[in-house]
């Protein structure tokens, strides 16, 4: 595996833009990489001491050779990653009532990002209903929560036999066995009601992650 594809694969892994990455683990400038992506450099010892010090989970041998696997925990014997953090999934949000059924993909990566590692997955939203707070094409860390203990005013990714996408919830005011399902982009989207025991599965959003094109 070429220098660039194990440096992206460990970019995409901490689910964060080369930029990002480049500051997180310590570097005044981004240019350092950049220039491994245009083939004019390789992987320094230096800067594999910088990710692995960072990502203890990143095998410094497998940065520097491509030998093993990426992560220290191994594979599970498909070649799918497994490690610490959150599985990110790359498909809609709005195919996860499927996904829950059928379980019909496997997580791409595990993204690693401590203030979302309590998380229960993350997935692609293709909706623009919760612009611009979620905008289309953003990765969205949902944690999977209790229908009986919804907080109002909290987005929620709410699965009923009819719907699937992100929504604010909000109690109806005339019936409390009712939600208001309010989008944030109301110039596009209407509101819905629906009855709270439609719902068949509920996550909160814990955080989105907006990934530029560079």
């Amino acid at each position: 595996m070429e220098n660039w594809q194990r440096l992206e694969k460990v970019i995409k892994w901490a689910g964060m833009s080369v930029n990002a990455f480049a500051l997180n683990i310590g570097l005044k400038r981004s240019e350092n990489l950049y220039q491994i992506k245009k083939g004019n450099h390789g992987i320094s010892k230096e800067l594999a001491n910088i990710i692995s010090e960072k990502y203890p989970n990143i095998s410094k041998s497998w940065l520097l050779t491509g030998e093993g696997t990426m992560l220290k925990d191994g594979d599970d014997g498909t070649g799918e990653l497994v490690g610490k953090g959150v599985p990110f999934y790359n498909i809609d949000i709005a195919l996860l009532t499927e996904f829950g059924q059928q379980q019909p993909v496997k997580p791409v990566y595990y993204i690693n990002v401590p203030i979302f590692n309590d998380c229960t997955l993350a997935a692609l939203t293709t909706s623009n209903a919760m612009y611009p707070d979620i905008p289309a094409g953003a990765i969205v860390m949902l944690k999977e929560h209790d229908r009986e203990k919804i907080l109002p005013g909290e987005s929620y990714l709410i699965l009923t036999p009819t719907f699937s996408g992100i929504r604010n919830i909000r109690n109806h005011p005339n019936n409390p066995q009712q939600l208001r399902l309010v989008p944030k982009n109301q110039a596009d989207y209407d509101e819905m009601t629906i009855d709270r025991e439609e719902i068949e599965a509920l996550y909160l959003v814990k955080g989105v992650i907006i990934s530029k094109t560079l």
